[in-house]
């Protein structure tokens, strides 16, 4: 059993790190910053909208209209050899954090189909892009809309 007096001195010691470490409490603490697609896209492709090649091999099944934003159901699939793609990586637009996911493949995976629920927190183009092992990233996507939103 802890005394009173350990007990306060443990209160002590947390007050003055607390103290001497603001900056790092404050970060933790932070919401999360917004972020554009195009810098979720330098982050997780080292590529703009621009280096996308849009694709009709890439199919996106989800709702055209999702009456709440918190759960909707997206599936990916495309018709390309899964032994030729390296991972699938997936975007809403208009949210905070606009990416999504990403889904690494390997030939055992037999085809390229990914599904799942996200959250959207407005109405937003759901982009879905194939990076290929030969580097090439083709892209499609639909826009769903929100009339409820998830995120917020």
């Amino acid at each position: 059993m802890i005394s009173r007096r350990e007990l306060l001195k443990l209160a002590a010691v947390g007050t003055i790190a607390l103290t001497l470490v603001p900056g790092t409490l404050g970060e933790a603490l932070a919401a999360p910053k917004d972020m554009s697609l195009e810098e979720a896209l330098k982050e997780h492709l080292g590529a703009t909208l621009s280096d996308l090649k849009e694709s009709d091999l890439i199919h996106i099944k989800a709702p055209t209209i999702a009456e709440s934003g918190a759960n909707v159901p997206v599936q990916i699939s495309a018709n390309v050899p899964v032994d030729q793609v390296e991972a699938l990586y997936i975007f809403a637009d208009a949210n905070f954090n606009p990416w999504v996911t990403t889904v690494e493949f390997s030939p055992l995976n037999g085809e390229v189909f990914f599904a799942t629920r996200i959250k959207l927190a407005k109405t937003s183009k759901v982009r879905a892009v194939l990076k290929m092992k030969d580097g090439t990233l083709l892209a499609a996507a639909k826009e769903v809309k929100v009339t409820v939103g998830g995120c917020g």
